[in-house]
């Protein structure tokens, strides 16, 4: 029994000395093997390039299209349409004035003291633009007439420019679409030069507005559409294209409105 104690506990011992032995042996081995020595990194004495320079786009920007005078003009006289008229709003004169102003031009910059301001804007015309009575208006056209009222109180067709407005556009049968600043505020209403008398169309469709009041003076005869107040075009912008026949305002003799 002594003896079998011996032997397991010289067992023990012996492995616990292999252990140590074979721990011991591994870090000799270790420690004798010789660690490789970092390899130095070539440094090149070539300086690198620089960087190449940025292009600079050699081809100028593109200019911006400068705007239609005409559609700006058009644009800030649309832009009024529903404003109240009259003497509580703005009259025919103001409104075009200052729908054309956006386009640089002032309409009022020609005139008179003793004019009123349709007289001014047509003064205006007559020296820088051109004067036309023939029915091929173009958009951005002004339009004057006369006897749209009574000015003078005297119950005579004898007013001379008393309205102006803008020409919008011209439909295929002739109809031309004005803005103005009315009575009843700045709308926008049909002239038709080759109906004058005719206020709608086969259709029904509406080619002439009533532009004079009637009064208790008027008889059935006296003019009252737009067509009938008619005085003749005026063309600022682009005026040096071709007209068909620039003429003289006509001159206005007293009618008795009867």
């Amino acid at each position: 029994m002594v003896a079998c104690v011996a032997l397991a506990s010289a067992c023990i011992t012996s492995h616990s000395e292999q252990r140590d032995s074979v721990a011991t042996t591994s870090v000799d081995v270790a420690a004798s093997v010789p660690v490789a020595a970092a390899a130095p990194v070539a440094v090149s004495s070539v300086a690198a390039p620089p960087p190449e320079p940025q292009r600079l786009n050699s081809t100028p920007p593109r200019a911006q299209p400068r705007p239609d005078p005409v559609q700006r003009v058009l644009d800030a006289a649309r832009a009024d349409l529903g404003k109240r008229g009259g003497a509580e709003g703005v009259d025919c004169s103001t409104y075009v004035r200052s729908a054309y102003r956006v386009a640089g031009i002032d309409l009022y910059a020609a005139a008179s003291p003793r004019d009123n301001g349709v007289q001014a804007i047509h003064r205006y015309v007559r020296k820088h633009g051109r004067l036309f009575r023939t029915r091929h208006a173009a958009k951005g056209d002004l339009v004057f007439f006369d006897n749209s009222y009574d000015r003078n109180h005297n119950r005579l067709l004898d007013d001379p420019l008393t309205h102006v407005g803008i020409i919008e556009d011209v439909l295929p049968d002739g109809t031309a679409l004005v803005l103005h600043a009315t009575n009843h505020g700045v709308v926008r209403e049909p002239m038709n030069l080759r109906r004058p008398h005719a206020i709608t169309d086969a259709r029904g469709q509406p080619i002439n507005a009533a532009l004079r009041r009637r009064t208790a003076f008027d008889s059935p005869r006296t003019p009252h559409l737009m067509s009938e107040l008619f005085a003749g075009f005026g063309r600022v912008l682009g005026a040096n294209r071709d007209l068909a026949r620039p003429v003289a305002r006509r001159s206005i003799r007293p009618i008795r409105p009867g």
